[in-house]
């Protein structure tokens, strides 16, 4: 009877739990999908900002947002300006579509909603303060330096808090597409919480190369700045910290005080900058404003520096981390990280080879677009 006992106690005489892994990979989650590779999930990311933009495109055309924001604000020009803020609503709505159609990205909201210890009343006041700070330094000391005149506009209420409500939008639409959808996709496929930390800094960097007046310094002090916003997500699971603190900064430097945000003024402002007597400071870029200088990358690169050592002297990670019940539940075959692997590629090469012909096509559409002159393609 002992011996029976032992024999049925010994764990070599059961098969391992298939549920559980027995070793942990040291690069991959076995949670994590194909569409949460780098590649893929920068794709499906990008694919949500463009197809955001279409869907509002299709609404405000449908929807006279242009005329009825005009009548609101009785200024023409606020408006359009306006409606650039707002037309990244559609960035949200295919976000909410897309964690809530496909069940494997159901946890994202846990990361996006309310949540008690890092999605709270009080991480919005710190975001807000973030953000102004940062700004407000760098415009203060450009200011104080000479670089930038400013003067008294006008305080218009209606204006102010509707381009709050618009910045807000626009800011947390790209909060939304990196810090929190391709983020959370980088960390259910990737053990390396790093990895998803740098790698949506550099898609959010690359998401600006295209504005109006971009520098190196620019491009450099927005990737200093999605490294930071990603440690608030890392270290406090504050997506709403991200969001204010980015919807501060660009309204701060665009409606309080009219400067050039990433390349772009806007038509209302609480003050007015003299751009004939502006000129490039250590603080200051007449291209890009603030964003383009070395003064902002050194604040920036000063409150992510700080953010690092006061939570790494605390002995604190990652305070939430959304894939773990999932991953001790799966197991997965080396087949489901290596085919991925070279559709990707596949892919790739064959869209390098494609690309100059599609662009070429796309240039004869447009040329026969214009030639007609009402937006419909000329018959052939």
């Amino acid at each position: 009877m002992e011996d029976f006992n032992a024999n049925v106690m010994d764990t070599d005489s059961f098969s391992p739990d298939p549920y559980v892994p027995k070793k942990k990979s040291f690069f991959w989650r076995p949670c994590g999908f194909w569409t949460d590779f780098f590649l893929v999930a920068t794709f499906l990311s990008a694919t949500l900002v463009y197809a955001g933009s279409i869907l509002t495109g299709f609404i405000t055309d449908v929807l006279p947002a242009s005329k009825w924001l005009t009548a609101i604000t009785g200024d023409e020009d606020a408006a359009t300006f306006m409606i650039m803020y707002f037309g990244f609503f559609g960035i949200w709505i295919l976000f909410m579509i897309a964690i809530s159609v496909f069940r494997p990205n159901r946890p994202i909201w846990k990361a996006f909603l309310y949540n008690g210890h890092g999605n709270n009343i009080r991480s919005i006041f710190i975001g807000i303060l973030i953000g102004f700070g940062m700004n407000g330094i760098c415009i203060l000391i450009s200011w104080l330096l000479g670089d930038i005149s400013l003067s008294f506009n006008e305080f218009n209420p209606k204006l102010f808090f509707m381009f709050l409500f618009c910045v807000l939008i626009q800011s947390g639409a790209e909060e939304i597409a990196d810090r929190c959808y391709l983020y959370q996709k980088l960390r259910r496929r990737y053990r390396w919480p790093v990895i998803a930390i740098v790698l949506n800094a550099l898609i959010f960097m690359a998401m600006h190369m295209g504005n109006t007046g971009v520098t190196t310094l620019g491009l450099l002090q927005i990737f200093e700045v999605g490294v930071l916003f990603s440690l608030f997500v890392y270290f406090y699971d504050s997506l709403w910290t991200a969001i204010w603190a980015h919807t501060a900064w660009n309204f701060t430097q665009s409606i309080v005080f009219g400067l050039p945000n990433s390349g772009i003024v806007s038509k209302y402002s609480v003050f007015k900058l003299d751009a004939a007597s502006a000129r490039n400071g250590l603080f200051y870029n007449v291209g890009f404003g603030v964003e383009g200088s070395l003064g902002a990358c050194i604040i920036i690169g000063i409150v992510l520096v700080a953010v690092l050592i006061l939570n790494i002297c605390r002995h604190r990670g990652e305070r939430m981390d959304h894939w773990e019940e999932m991953e001790k539940s799966t197991v997965r075959s080396p087949l489901h990280i290596w085919l991925p692997i070279v559709i990707s590629v596949v892919l790739g090469a064959l869209s390098y080879l494609i690309y100059p012909t599609a662009k070429a096509k796309w240039a004869d559409l447009e040329q026969k677009t214009e030639e007609t002159g009402d937006g419909s393609l000329s018959p052939s």
